[in-house]
């Protein structure tokens, strides 16, 4: 079992100073909750830890946070909308009266250490993972505890903070109280910078046996620093100290997450012609629904009785009526489906040619696809789009290079919010097009892969891309690089990257602006 932990503040507040001149009054709350199903994308075990209220840190220190006001009324209300909206879409709230949102990061991360020693495999917390910006987390990581960046989104570990800092994360807690932290207006030891700090805990391994040591062992200048330092440093250290007895329940983030609303689900009604009326069953029809009322539909708007005798169950129903005086191939669809016991019918006549088959469940009209995109959305399994309107852009992307609406979905990798191509794909609407003579991969291995390919009219060309290629562009580390697809399947990124410079570089008119997910690590 893999656990995510995001800190809503890290992304509320900068998104809060940027969507300073967006004409939408809410947009903090919009975006934070965009994001926030992007990150949780594909993770069924999430928790979302936010602030509760004043903390008790201004207690110990009045000019803790002074340097910024200890509630902005407009961002704090976004943030309660945002939360509201995360709750609904199933997210466990982490929050404790009096205390930070860090506080219970690094509460559930004890609870969920604790669980893992009596839980059995299947229940076993393989992973756990901060997503943040704020330094103070680092104290927490440690296998199997790491931050993610919301800067660049690399993955934090150990070797990660120590590299960056010249410290382990269990001098993180001393390291910021010897430096001091600006944005929480908590003071250091006057004129003990990182470089410093790092070199005195290195050396000595912590604060206090820094303050233990002869102070004849420091400079001048440290001997004043530290002394100078000593009598705040149990309070500094206490502003800076993770609580990990925050009174959170980590018990639903263990379970799968599911909506509030998992048993809503508006059906939409479907009319093969395009100039009919097309538009979702509003609340209060639905309400009728589930209640067993009689709706009614269809042409002329003449009432569709339902009984029991017409249950189908979702079922399908297309018959060729006798002529009626309109057209003697007239095509009546009636489905009814079955709602808590109770049934519906949604109708429709017309005088249209019968559908294809498999373009009976294609939406055919801008109406039918934001019903679909809408219906999908609500669905969850595509939540991480943020919104319906990012569904149906997905759909109309796909429609534009003739996919089905569900194969559009299907062709996209959705990383950190923004939709990629898969390789596949690309590679498919260039062989599919009979502008090319060919288009193969010749050579596949964990070093290189290469392509060949040609143009109608034009002579044949030939593309590589080597793991050597792939290194000189890579700038996140080796970690990064060991845990990247480059480290785990090479052949396939290097053959995802090769077809889709050589698709670009052929076919500019079919793949032109279409990038895979492995030209973005």
């Amino acid at each position: 079992m893999n656990i995510l932990l995001i800190d809503l503040s890290s992304i509320a507040h900068p998104l809060y100073h940027l969507s300073a001149s967006d004409p939408d009054q809410n947009a903090t709350s919009i975006k934070t909750v965009e994001r926030v199903r992007a990150l949780a994308s594909g993770q069924p075990h999430v928790g979302v830890c936010v602030e509760g209220g004043r903390s008790f840190r201004k207690d110990l220190d009045a000019s803790y946070k002074s340097n910024r006001p200890e509630s902005d009324a407009a961002l704090q209300h976004q943030i309660a909308l945002a939360i509201d909206v995360l709750r609904a879409d199933g997210f466990p709230i982490l929050q404790a009266t009096g205390m930070e949102a860090d506080d219970c990061v690094a509460t559930a991360c004890e609870k969920l250490m604790e669980h893992n020693a009596g839980a059995d495999r299947a229940a076993f917390v393989e992973s756990v993972t901060i997503v943040s910006a704020d330094k103070d987390l680092l104290q927490l990581v440690g296998a199997p505890i790491t931050i993610k960046s919301l800067k660049d989104g690399s993955i934090i570990d150990a070797a990660a903070v120590e590299a960056k800092f010249g410290v382990r994360p269990d001098q993180m807690l001393d390291f910021l109280a010897l430096c001091g932290d600006a944005s929480d207006n908590i003071k250091g030891a006057k004129g003990i910078g990182a470089v410093t700090a790092a070199k005195l805990l290195k050396q000595y391994g912590s604060l206090d046996a820094i303050f233990k040591a002869p102070i004849t062992e420091f400079t001048s200048g440290l001997q004043d620093s530290l002394i100078g330092f000593r009598e705040r440093a149990d309070t500094v250290r206490a502003l800076l100290r993770l609580r990990t007895d925050a009174p959170i329940d980590i018990e639903p983030i263990l379970k799968e997450r599911v909506p509030l609303d998992v048993a809503e689900f508006g059906a939409a009604e479907w009319t093969p012609d395009a100039t009919s009326e097309n538009r979702a069953v509003g609340s209060d029809e639905a309400a009728s629904l589930v209640r067993g009322d009689e709706v009614s539909r269809g042409a002329g708007s003449e009432r569709q009785d339902t009984g029991a005798n017409d249950v189908f169950s979702g079922e399908t129903e297309i018959r060729r009526d006798a002529p009626n005086g309109k057209n003697s191939q007239g095509l009546q669809a009636r489905q009814k489906t079955e709602i808590k016991g109770s049934t519906f019918t949604l109708a429709a006549d017309t005088d249209s040619a019968p559908i294809e088959w498999e373009m009976q469940l294609e939406p055919r009209n801008m109406q039918q696809m934001k019903a679909l995109a809408a219906d999908l959305f609500a669905s969850r399994l595509f939540s991480a789009y943020g919104h319906p309107a990012g569904v149906l852009s997905t759909i109309l992307a796909g429609r534009e290079l003739g996919l089905p609406a569900m194969a559009s979905l299907r062709a996209m990798d959705l990383i950190e919010g923004k939709p990629y191509f898969k390789a596949d794909l690309i590679r498919a609407l260039v062989l599919r097009s009979d502008k090319i003579e060919y288009f193969r991969c010749t050579e596949r291995t964990d070093e290189r892969a290469t392509f060949i390919a040609k143009r109608q009219g034009d002579p044949e060309i030939k593309l590589t891309f080597t793991i050597d290629d792939a290194r000189r562009a890579w700038s996140k580390g080796d970690d990064a690089w060991a845990k990247s697809g480059y480290g785990k399947n090479p052949a396939d990124m290097l053959v995802a990257r090769a077809g889709a410079k050589l698709a670009r570089l052929v076919a500019p008119d079919i793949a032109h602006g279409l990038y895979v997910r492995e030209e973005m690590e």
